[in-house]
């Protein structure tokens, strides 16, 4: 379009809508038809990016992220920021990876040692065992075996008594100190099916706190309100597992649903043997830096007559479990628990800069003794928003901070740092 054809135009569209329209409107088109002009007469020049200047928590987070990475090499020794359970507060230590691989298995070791500033300490050592297929069209998956041992001195966990009721004034403590050892073997069977299974030995110990200022459980509950306060025997855990899935990697995958089916025989009292079945159904929706997720968690224990679950065996919910993973996020960590519990989590996560992402949350569950049982007691909500810090998106969490409502139970803040090579992706731990 020519400069003297966006004169008439603008000149005829002046007179046409004189009454309506203000000399503004009349402008505008006169400036994009010159520039409809400018355009077509002048090469296009390459665009130069315009740097743009960190703000700065994007630029204190960039410099934390390097030099985290400086620390926790995927070979040789390394930082461990794990965070042992909740409540353990900051810790630290130090790990040790190691990689090699013949014509037939991949092997990696890993151990680790870490202490944390309100005395919590574990020691972490695995094996695994990965095999090579030496086929280039193989798109399912290969064997992976783990070997490990493990164990958790925590000097304080919270126990409230069991039940959806249970009050937040009868919180008590105990010293509890877990020692495992086992293996699990994993194979994909198809491109969205994994099956495997997993045994080990449990060594739990409950220790007694002798200090009398101490609310401590062993002095304020009695074995029937405390399943396992009088004795802990050691038990043997058998686990099957399996997993329907999306294809691809672990950390591209948009549904995963796991389901495990455990025996826990009591090999001392013959008191405590029980079965628990577990699902943990996830699914999410990327569009985009930002990501919609639903994840549905339900677990259901089953003892024979004369048996009971323990106490310290049970799942909770509240914060964050013993395994670090996230439940009803506005109540205090395991602030119920039961045989059995229904939970649901929606999440929508967006990325602000890289692995650095804002996060808003729902929570809704609760605890029951026996799947009949669900419709006794209130079913819990709590909503919040924070920070994570995911440097493979979606999956292994590096940090994350979150501050919770909606409990009725005063607000909970969370703030701990994970560790990417610390778990291994073992099945049970």
């Amino acid at each position: 379009m020519s400069s003297l054809s966006c004169v008439k135009v603008f000149r005829a569209v002046r007179q046409y809508h004189r009454r309506h329209w203000s000399h503004s409107i009349g402008l505008l088109i006169l400036i994009g038809c010159f520039g409809l002009t400018a355009q077509a007469q002048m090469p296009t020049p390459t665009p130069v990016p315009t740097p743009t200047p960190d703000n700065g928590i994007v630029a204190a987070g960039k410099r934390i992220y390097k030099l985290y990475q400086k620390l926790t090499p995927s070979h040789g020794f390394r930082l461990v920021t794990t965070g042992i359970a909740p409540g353990s507060g900051a810790s630290g230590g130090i790990g040790y990876n190691r990689t090699e691989t013949n014509e037939n298995w991949k092997v990696h070791f890993f151990a680790s040692g870490e202490v944390s500033t309100h005395g919590y300490w574990a020691l972490d050592s695995n094996v695994r065992l990965t095999k090579n297929t030496h086929d280039f069209n193989n798109t399912v998956g290969d064997l992976k075996i783990d070997m490990y041992a493990v164990i958790k001195d925590m000097r304080r966990l919270d126990f409230f008594g069991i039940g959806p009721e249970s009050r937040e004034q009868d919180r008590a403590v105990f010293h509890y100190r877990e020692a495992a050892a086992g293996i699990d073997i994993s194979k994909p069977i198809t491109p969205i099916l994994d099956l495997g299974g997993a045994a080990e030995g449990i060594f739990p110990r409950i220790i007694r706190i002798s200090d009398p200022t101490v609310r401590s459980v062993e002095r304020v509950y009695s074995e029937a309100a405390a399943p396992g306060i009088r004795s802990q025997p050691n038990f043997l855990h058998l686990a099957a597992f399996a997993e329907l899935h999306s294809a691809g990697q672990p950390e591209s995958r948009k549904l995963s649903y796991r389901f495990f089916y455990h025996w826990y025989r009591d090999g001392r009292e013959h008191l405590y043997s029980f079965r628990r079945f577990d699902a943990d159904l996830i699914n999410k929706f990327p569009f985009g830096k930002n990501e919609f997720r639903i994840r549905g968690r339900v677990s259901f224990a089953d003892t024979s007559p004369g048996q009971r679950v323990p106490f310290y065996l049970m799942e909770t919910l509240g914060g964050s479990n013993i395994r670090n993973e996230d439940t009803l996020r506005g109540f205090r960590d395991y602030r119920f628990r039961d045989r059995d519990f229904m939970l649901l989590q929606l999440e929508y996560m967006r990325e602000l800069y890289g692995p650095i992402n804002f996060i808003g949350f729902y929570d809704t569950g609760k605890v029951a003794s026996s799947i009949s049982s669900f419709d006794v007691g209130r079913l819990r909500h709590t909503y919040g928003v924070g920070i994570v810090v995911v440097p493979r998106r979606g999956e292994d969490v590096l940090f994350r901070f979150y501050v919770a409502f909606g409990s009725g139970e005063s607000s909970h803040t969370y703030i701990g740092a994970g560790d990417l090579l610390n778990r291994s992706d073992r099945l049970l731990r």
